[in-house]
Formats: C-alpha cells, sequence, structure tokens
C-alpha cells in the first residue's frame, strides 16, 4: 500500500528551515566523567549509533549499532567480534552516577546481534519510544553495497516489546507490518516520539543527501498495539540531516530541538530550533567542535540529544570512527560513544 504513498513524500508540504538563527544560544564541554559509563563492561569494546529511551523509573534503554565483543580474556578488540547490533540498561539517569548492562546474544565464544540478522540483511537501531507499557523501536535494514562505504540503509522495520520492564533476555517482541515506501525515507531512522496523541516518526531520505521526512501514526484509544499499516505523511521537515539524529521537546523554553553531527568526516555537532514539531526550522548553528575531528581518518557522527539524562541543560553524544580499520582495532579512544555537557542560553 504505502508503495504509492512514495509521491506524497515527494511533493508533501514543505516545512524547510527559514534561514533565521536558532532561538537558543548553546555552548558545550566534553563529560569525561560520563563517558566512563561505556566503560563499564570489559568484554563491550565500543559501538556505535547510541540512540536512548526513557523507560521510566531511572531505567534508559541504550540502543548501538555495529558493536565489538571480547572473546578472549585479553579484552581487546583484535580478539573480538564486531556484532550488528548491542544494547544496555543505564539505571539512573546521571551518566557520571549511574550503573549500566549490556546484552547481546550467543555463546561466549561466539557473541551475536542481540536484532538478529536475516539472511543477507542486518539491523542498525533507529530510535525507539515507550507507549504505555509497550515499547516501540524502529529499526534500519542495512545491507552490502559496492561503493562508498560498502553498505546501504535500504528500509525501515518496527518491533514492539511487550514486557520492557523485564530483563532484555526475557523480552517478548515481534515485528509489526509497516510497509515500505518508493521514496527511499528510513522511517525513525531519526527520531521517534509522542505529542499530540500521535507516534511521530523523523526519517532520512537516503537517496536524496538526508533530507528529514515527518510520519505520524495515531496512538490506539486504549493499550493495543499501534497500527503502523496506514502512516501519514507529513512532508519535509528540513534539509541538510543525517541518517541519525534527534528531535526532542525541551520544556523549559518551550522550543523543539534538534540535533545532529554536521557534514562527513571532520564534523562539528550542531542543533536547530522550532516552535513547531512540524517546522519551521531554523539553521543550524555549530556548537561543538569533537577533538577527534582533528585527526586524520577519522569519521564523527551519530550526534544525538538525550533529553532524559541529568547533569546539563541537554546531554548529548556522538560517535568515532576510523577509515583505517587497523586503526581503529588499535586505539580504543575511538570507537566509544563520548558524552558532552550542552548549556543553553537566551540569545
Amino acid at each position: 500500500m504505502w508503495n504509492r504513498l512514495g509521491a506524497i513524500f515527494l511533493a508533501g508540504a514543505l516545512f524547510v528551515g527559514c534561514g533565521e538563527a536558532p532561538a537558543i544560544e548553546a555552548t558545550a564541554t566534553a563529560w569525561p566523567e560520563a563517558d566512563a559509563l561505556f566503560h563499564a563492561e570489559p568484554r563491550w569494546l565500543g559501538a556505535d549509533d547510541a540512540y536512548s529511551v526513557d523507560l521510566g523509573g531511572g531505567r534508559v534503554l541504550w540502543l548501538f549499532g555495529d558493536s565489538f565483543i571480547a572473546t578472549s580474556d585479553a579484552h581487546v578488540r583484535s580478539e573480538s567480534r564486531l556484532v550488528r547490533n548491542s544494547i544496555a540498561i543505564q539505571n539512573g539517569y546521571d551518566p557520571s552516577e549511574a550503573s549500566i548492562e549490556f546484552f547481546w546474544k550467543g555463546p561466549e565464544a561466539e557473541p551475536a546481534s542481540f536484532f538478529p540478522e536475516k539472511d543477507d540483511t542486518w539491523y542498525w537501531p533507529g530510535d525507539g519510544e515507550r507507549v504505555g507499557d509497550k515499547l516501540y523501536l524502529f529499526m534500519m535494514a542495512v545491507r552490502a553495497a559496492s561503493g562508498g562505504l560498502g553498505f546501504e540503509v535500504f528500509d525501515a522495520d518496527v518491533f514492539v516489546v511487550e514486557n520492557p520492564d523485564d530483563a532484555p533476555p526475557a523480552w517478548v517482541m515481534k515485528e509489526l507490518e509497516m510497509p515500505s515506501n518508493d521514496a527511499g525515507v528510513i522511517v525513525g531512522s531519526a527520531s521517534v516520539l509522542v505529542h499530540d496523541d500521535h507516534l511521530y516518526a523523523f526519517g532520512a531520505q537516503e537517496s536524496e543527501g538526508h533530507a528529514i521526512h515527518l510520519t505520524r501514526f495515531p496512538l490506539p484509544a486504549s493499550g493495543d498495539v499501534i497500527d503502523f499499516t496506514k502512516p501519514e505523511s507529513l512532508g519535509l521537515a528540513f534539509e541538510d540531516g543525517q541518517t541519525e539524529l534527534t528531535v526532542h521537546h525541551d520544556r523549559a523554553r518551550d522550543l523543539w530541538i534538534e540535533v545532529q553531527a554536521e557534514g562527513f568526516g571532520a564534523s562539528d555537532l550542531a542543533l536547530r530550533t522550532a516552535n513547531d514539531l512540524r517546522g519551521p526550522f531554523s539553521d543550524l548553528e555549530t556548537f561543538y567542535h569533537p577533538p577527534e575531528s582533528d585527526r586524520e581518518n577519522t569519521i564523527v557522527y551519530a550526534g544525538k540529544g538525550h533529553p532524559e539524562l541529568e547533569g546539563a541543560d541537554l546531554v548529548v553524544t556522538y560517535a568515532s570512527n576510523s577509515l583505517d580499520f587497523p586503526t581503529l582495532l588499535a586505539d580504543t579512544s575511538l570507537y566509544f560513544p563520548r558524552f558532552v555537557r550542552v548549556t543553553l542560553r537566551a540569545p
């Protein structure tokens, strides 16, 4: 059904940035005390992606992409397996004081992805949201490709967890029907949130230079599972996005804030704002220059805001990687998500 809606994605209402500066000024500093959180498990040796979902009661779910899992007591990346995804549960909202437990599947000598592969397709997590007693997780479907970085994100799937208060190994999880679209929009690759009796999902249009589109799904009147078979496209939210980014509502300032990495490679972290979830959004404004961006063959990406976390006006993470795989194996200053503390002020 949704194949016929591809044209709607391309011709929907435009809510493009109006060219104005963001309605806030942001400054940021590194937060090494919080970085230690992701070094708490000696077998988990780094990952990217790093979406977070507030599960309530001080519990935060982390969703990671390609993850190094040690296969020997040496606990080094050269003696590890790179699984396609992993997750963690953080206890406590301040990452500099919280505890964390990581999860993947498979035996100790052969770790495997928490969300299993399907034939030649694997999953990198998009965002997720808890709605009532259910947890909804959007997944980017990925496959190998010639050229570029050797992969392509070509579709999105959505899963529901019926018992998110239980430990992840006991989760009852099933895939829900969400038809593909012809426009190349990866629904939920970016932020997912509840607003105005709907679940909203931002998604990157991979075929159009990461233009960001907005889709929504009505919430059921009771605790029933959300119906994802009848999406409503709200059109283009803004251009110059990324496959992974976040949008959230800042209650203290009554603003919608979008956070992302800006550009490719030696990237900065940037944000834009809007008075309404559907825009128009301001132009991007840089607020932090990751030191990894000054290193040769290093890329910085996956900038995200985590409004449920405490310790700053806004807590942000980003990922770093090396285009040289031997360097990535040896250099553990890369590929662990990094925390940034952001201060927000009126301009």
